[in-house]
């Protein structure tokens, strides 16, 4: 069994403690967020041995540590009503990489910038169209679905679903979070988008994509061009001109 070492001071849905932060002196009880029954804090002397949380009475109850990263998540997102929000890469379509090939050292076009993005409302448990996304959350009339993913990715229905809908996406990673994070360090991955240097979040789908692609082919097609790359046959061709400088307000980030 998977050890969790997550549970609910007093239980309080909102004050999510790590056993590594329980004091066992100081008089608070602690609980199971899945069943709500009462929690002992395992605190073995062995520094070899891993601390957890266990029922205080023998339960069939499989609330996990994956399922309390999960809980804890939703609720920073919630209570914050913010998150980082990655730019957009996007590739040339294939018929450009036909006639332009590959070429590795060639950028590739970035739609948005990052930047924390704060929301109007932001809710959990949803239900959107016959299913409930992680997280919904709206600026004005645009809506984003947040998806956190612990040990399971989105599975291939789900995603169908989305895009069938179009609405913007965003998947943010939290499986390579330390046994001893604490809800702040969960805070720090949301509002950063880093862990230990690698990026948690990426865009599953954007609702805005195909109203930039042509953006992105000219983008590649351009550096191509003027590195002398090109197929000889457009070799005197002129570059696609450079678009003007866009300035993106916040509710442009995603649709």
């Amino acid at each position: 069994m998977v050890k969790n070492p997550y549970g609910l001071r007093n239980n309080d849905p909102a004050d999510w403690v790590s056993v590594y932060d329980v004091d066992k002196s100081d008089g608070d009880q602690y609980f199971c967020a899945d069943c709500g029954n009462k929690f002992v804090a395992v605190q073995p002397s062995d520094p070899k041995k891993q601390w957890f949380f266990r029922h205080e009475v023998l339960s069939d109850c499989e609330g996990s540590r994956e399922t309390a990263i999960h809980r804890m998540a939703k609720q920073i997102l919630v209570e914050e009503r913010k998150i980082m929000l990655p730019y957009l890469v996007m590739k040339p379509e294939p018929e450009v990489y036909r006639e332009y090939k590959y070429h590795e050292e060639i950028r590739l076009y970035r739609l948005g910038e990052r930047k924390l993005f704060h929301f109007d409302t932001v809710q959990d448990e949803v239900w959107e169209n016959g299913r409930i996304p992680d997280i919904v959350a709206l600026f004005g009339d645009r809506k984003l679905f947040i998806e956190i993913v612990v040990t399971h990715d989105i599975d291939e229905e789900k995603l169908s679903w989305i895009r069938e809908r179009n609405i913007s996406t965003l998947r943010v990673s939290l499986g390579g979070l330390p046994y001893t994070s604490t809800k702040s360090d969960v805070k720090r991955c949301l509002m950063t988008g880093w862990l230990d240097g690698i990026n948690i979040l990426q865009w599953v789908h954007h609702a805005r994509k195909q109203d930039h692609q042509q953006q992105a082919n000219e983008f590649y097609i351009r550096q191509v061009m003027e590195k002398g790359l090109g197929p000889k046959a457009i070799a005197n061709q002129e570059p696609p001109s450079r678009p003007k400088p866009r300035i993106l307000r916040q509710g442009t980030l995603f649709p």
